[in-house]
Protein backbone atom coordinates (compact mmCIF):
# COMPACT_ATOMS: atom_id res chain seq x y z
CA UNK A 1 0.00 0.00 0.00
CA UNK A 2 1.17 3.33 -1.09
CA UNK A 3 -0.06 6.69 -0.13
CA UNK A 4 2.06 8.82 0.01
CA UNK A 5 3.10 9.64 -3.11
CA UNK A 6 -0.04 10.66 -3.67
CA UNK A 7 -0.27 13.00 -0.59
CA UNK A 8 2.89 14.60 1.02
CA UNK A 9 4.16 16.51 -2.20
CA UNK A 10 0.64 18.62 -2.31
CA UNK A 11 0.78 19.62 1.33
CA UNK A 12 4.71 19.67 1.67
CA UNK A 13 5.54 23.35 0.99
CA UNK A 14 4.29 26.82 2.73
CA UNK A 15 1.55 27.61 4.00
CA UNK A 16 1.33 23.91 4.90
CA UNK A 17 3.28 22.82 7.90
CA UNK A 18 4.03 19.58 9.26
CA UNK A 19 6.35 18.44 12.13
CA UNK A 20 7.37 15.04 13.58
CA UNK A 21 8.92 14.48 17.17
CA UNK A 22 9.75 11.03 18.63
CA UNK A 23 10.61 10.35 22.17
CA UNK A 24 10.81 14.25 22.42
CA UNK A 25 13.25 15.03 19.42
CA UNK A 26 12.84 16.10 16.05
CA UNK A 27 12.78 13.72 13.49
CA UNK A 28 12.11 13.50 9.02
CA UNK A 29 9.28 12.12 7.69
CA UNK A 30 11.38 9.49 6.22
CA UNK A 31 11.98 8.14 9.88
CA UNK A 32 8.33 7.24 10.19
CA UNK A 33 5.71 4.69 9.28
CA UNK A 34 2.62 3.30 10.17
CA UNK A 35 1.33 0.08 11.43
CA UNK A 36 -1.51 -0.95 8.76
CA UNK A 37 -2.19 -4.42 10.16
CA UNK A 38 -3.47 -4.19 14.13
CA UNK A 39 -3.12 -1.00 14.80
CA UNK A 40 -3.48 -0.24 18.73
CA UNK A 41 -2.62 -3.60 19.35
CA UNK A 42 0.16 -4.60 22.03
CA UNK A 43 3.59 -6.06 20.07
CA UNK A 44 4.00 -9.51 20.98
CA UNK A 45 7.85 -9.49 20.35
CA UNK A 46 9.46 -9.52 23.65
CA UNK A 47 11.63 -6.22 24.31
CA UNK A 48 9.97 -4.16 22.24
CA UNK A 49 10.07 -0.94 24.12
CA UNK A 50 7.57 1.97 22.77
CA UNK A 51 8.45 5.50 22.69
CA UNK A 52 5.87 8.99 22.54
CA UNK A 53 5.48 10.12 19.18
CA UNK A 54 3.46 13.56 18.33
CA UNK A 55 2.64 14.74 14.40
CA UNK A 56 1.00 17.76 12.99
CA UNK A 57 -0.07 17.15 9.80
CA UNK A 58 -1.61 19.96 7.52
CA UNK A 59 -4.79 21.03 7.62
CA UNK A 60 -5.52 21.40 4.31
CA UNK A 61 -4.45 17.52 3.34
CA UNK A 62 -6.69 16.77 6.41
CA UNK A 63 -9.86 18.43 4.11
CA UNK A 64 -8.49 16.87 0.79
CA UNK A 65 -8.37 13.18 2.27
CA UNK A 66 -11.76 13.38 3.99
CA UNK A 67 -13.37 15.59 0.57
CA UNK A 68 -12.22 12.18 -1.21
CA UNK A 69 -14.88 9.90 0.60
CA UNK A 70 -17.17 12.78 1.84
CA UNK A 71 -20.20 12.00 -0.32
CA UNK A 72 -20.09 8.65 0.98
CA UNK A 73 -19.62 9.88 4.41
CA UNK A 74 -22.75 12.46 4.42
CA UNK A 75 -25.12 9.74 2.73
CA UNK A 76 -24.21 7.26 5.25
CA UNK A 77 -24.71 9.33 8.02
CA UNK A 78 -28.34 10.79 6.44
CA UNK A 79 -29.24 7.22 5.44
CA UNK A 80 -28.47 5.52 8.68
CA UNK A 81 -28.76 8.01 11.22
CA UNK A 82 -28.42 6.80 14.67
CA UNK A 83 -28.66 8.60 17.49
CA UNK A 84 -26.01 6.74 19.73
CA UNK A 85 -23.44 7.89 16.70
CA UNK A 86 -21.86 11.37 18.20
CA UNK A 87 -20.47 12.28 14.23
CA UNK A 88 -23.63 11.81 12.53
CA UNK A 89 -25.77 13.73 15.12
CA UNK A 90 -22.69 16.24 15.38
CA UNK A 91 -22.56 16.66 11.52
CA UNK A 92 -26.41 17.02 11.12
CA UNK A 93 -26.12 19.39 13.52
CA UNK A 94 -24.20 21.91 11.45
CA UNK A 95 -26.55 20.84 8.59
CA UNK A 96 -24.20 18.38 6.59
CA UNK A 97 -21.36 20.75 6.01
CA UNK A 98 -18.32 20.23 4.02
CA UNK A 99 -14.76 18.93 5.69
CA UNK A 100 -13.37 22.27 5.95
CA UNK A 101 -16.41 23.75 8.66
CA UNK A 102 -16.75 20.31 9.76
CA UNK A 103 -13.30 20.66 11.07
CA UNK A 104 -13.81 24.29 12.22
CA UNK A 105 -16.16 23.47 14.36
CA UNK A 106 -14.32 22.24 17.62
CA UNK A 107 -16.97 19.44 19.12
CA UNK A 108 -17.06 17.93 14.97
CA UNK A 109 -13.41 18.04 14.51
CA UNK A 110 -12.45 15.98 17.55
CA UNK A 111 -14.69 13.56 16.82
CA UNK A 112 -13.62 13.53 13.05
CA UNK A 113 -10.49 13.00 13.89
CA UNK A 114 -10.93 10.15 16.26
CA UNK A 115 -12.87 8.30 13.72
CA UNK A 116 -10.44 9.19 10.78
CA UNK A 117 -7.02 9.77 12.71
CA UNK A 118 -5.31 6.28 11.53
CA UNK A 119 -6.11 7.09 7.94
CA UNK A 120 -4.85 10.31 8.13
CA UNK A 121 -1.75 8.93 9.29
CA UNK A 122 -1.41 5.61 7.33
CA UNK A 123 -1.87 7.84 3.87
CA UNK A 124 0.84 10.34 4.94
CA UNK A 125 3.60 7.94 6.26
CA UNK A 126 2.48 4.64 4.73
CA UNK A 127 2.87 1.46 5.95
CA UNK A 128 5.83 -0.64 5.83
CA UNK A 129 9.51 0.24 6.95
CA UNK A 130 10.64 4.03 7.54
CA UNK A 131 13.10 4.76 4.67
CA UNK A 132 15.52 6.48 7.11
CA UNK A 133 16.99 5.30 10.19
CA UNK A 134 16.45 5.63 13.12
CA UNK A 135 12.70 4.56 12.06
CA UNK A 136 10.18 4.47 14.10
CA UNK A 137 6.63 2.50 13.26
CA UNK A 138 3.68 4.22 14.86
CA UNK A 139 1.34 1.80 16.60
CA UNK A 140 -1.38 4.72 18.27
CA UNK A 141 -3.35 7.08 18.41
CA UNK A 142 -3.82 8.22 22.10
CA UNK A 143 -3.97 12.19 22.15
CA UNK A 144 -5.75 14.47 19.12
CA UNK A 145 -7.02 17.76 18.53
CA UNK A 146 -6.94 20.48 16.05
CA UNK A 147 -3.90 22.81 16.20
CA UNK A 148 -5.25 25.99 15.01
CA UNK A 149 -6.19 24.65 11.43
CA UNK A 150 -3.64 21.80 11.46
CA UNK A 151 -4.18 18.29 13.19
CA UNK A 152 -2.16 17.39 15.97
CA UNK A 153 -1.77 13.80 16.82
CA UNK A 154 0.42 11.92 19.40
CA UNK A 155 0.56 8.31 20.84
CA UNK A 156 3.28 5.29 20.71
CA UNK A 157 5.65 3.98 18.43
CA UNK A 158 8.29 1.21 18.33
CA UNK A 159 11.65 1.61 16.92
CA UNK A 160 12.71 0.21 13.80
CA UNK A 161 15.53 -2.38 14.71
CA UNK A 162 16.73 -3.64 11.38
CA UNK A 163 17.59 -7.72 11.16
CA UNK A 164 13.80 -7.67 14.22
CA UNK A 165 11.15 -9.96 13.00
CA UNK A 166 8.17 -9.02 14.99
CA UNK A 167 5.53 -10.93 15.46
CA UNK A 168 1.81 -9.44 15.53
CA UNK A 169 -1.21 -9.89 17.64
CA UNK A 170 -3.21 -12.82 15.61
Amino acid sequence: MTYQNEWRPRFSVSPHRSSYVVDGRPVAVDNLSVRTMNFGQHWRTPGIVEVRYEVILPGAYAVALLEQDWVEVVEDGQRFLSPEHPLDQALRALGWPEPARALADPATAHLLIDFFAHELLLRWFDDGVPTAAPGFVLNTVDEFRMAGTDVWIAGRARPELPGVNHAFQD
